[in-house]
């Protein structure tokens, strides 16, 4: 067993409704508006960072920068030798709390950015604090120059018109990716497993994912009937968190979920067609390659594993 990456999220709450995220609507199970404590998430960064992993995210589904704490997670990452990425809406990340997340060892911060403009932002993420955070990278940016901090700022974009792909494109570049200066990707958007109705609706053939076979894993900060730490097959059943269940860290170990009945059901559902009811009606499983629409830099570590498609084909 070899993991590359850990999604391990130390927060399931969020200070953002944003119109496309299931945070907002249907809303998230209670179970996993939960904060990780540090025990334990040390105890699940020990034992990734015994199978191989590279690289930890922080934020799984909720907004990482809500902790107070936040530089002291992101060391334990750095202790045990991995790289330490946060996407984060970016409104906390400011400041001296900004300084103390990079000077604590974070290697990459990747705002989320949804509207191409100060009105497409507001209607999409539900508040008026485009040029706010986009200060808030420009700072950030400007510090791990001062300091020379092995630190890059990202942003995230999803096309909001299938019909204007070229033309938003073009918008956030102008607007946002290089006004800041941001390693940047924008995808069209998804459905969270069927949680969101998608008005830009993918098209094509069925297959799988390739996520259950990928070498990472995604962990919450919550679970159910009153565990925390739980497993999911991937960050996209946000919205349907209690139905995808496959172990829970305060439960068992790295091994046991891994290797356990439930992980071993999913892979072989995407091995013969057969996919669990919250995967059925998840648009990354329609062969569309065409989903990452734009990007200006080799994503290596940070790319999404199981996908087969090349970036080349993207890259400014």
């Amino acid at each position: 067993m070899n993991l590359e990456r850990a999604v391990i999220e130390i927060n399931g709450g969020c200070n953002y409704s944003c119109e496309m995220c299931p945070q907002t609507n249907p809303g998230r199970h209670k179970g996993f508006l939960k904060v990780m404590k540090l025990d334990m998430f040390e105890d699940i960064v020990k034992q990734c960072a015994e199978r191989g992993v590279k690289i930890i995210n922080l934020e799984g589904s909720g907004e990482a920068t809500l902790v107070r704490k936040l530089p002291e997670y992101i060391k334990i990452v750095r202790k045990y030798g991995a790289r330490a990425d946060i996407c984060s809406n970016g409104f906390r990340f400011k400041g001296q709390y900004m300084k103390d997340c990079i000077d604590a060892g974070l290697n990459r911060i990747r705002f989320s950015i949804i509207g191409y403009d100060k009105e497409q932002y507001i209607k999409w993420m539900d508040r008026d604090a485009f040029e706010l955070v986009k200060q808030n990278a420009r700072e950030a940016i400007e510090y791990i120059n001062k300091t020379n901090a092995d630190c890059f700022v990202a942003s995230y974009h999803l096309i909001l018109d299938n019909d204007q792909t070229e033309w938003e494109i073009e918008q956030y570049k102008t607007n946002f990716i290089d006004e800041i200066g941001t390693k940047a990707e924008v995808w069209k958007m998804h459905n969270w497993s069927g949680a969101y109705e998608n008005p830009n609706e993918r098209t094509g053939g069925i297959k799988t994912c390739g996520r259950p076979f990928a070498p990472e894993i995604t962990i919450r900060a919550g679970g159910i009937d009153g565990n925390l730490g739980a497993v999911h097959p991937c960050c996209q059943v946000l919205g349907r968190d209690e139905e995808a269940v496959l172990g829970h860290f305060s439960e068992n170990n790295l091994e046991e979920i891994w290797n356990g009945d439930l992980f071993n059901e999913l892979r072989n559902g995407h091995k013969t067609g057969d996919y669990p009811d919250y995967c059925k009606s998840c648009d990354f499983l329609i062969d569309d390659p065409e989903v990452l629409v734009y990007t200006n830099y080799d994503r290596d570590l940070h790319k999404l594993h199981g996908t087969t498609f090349s970036l080349e084909d993207y890259r400014s």
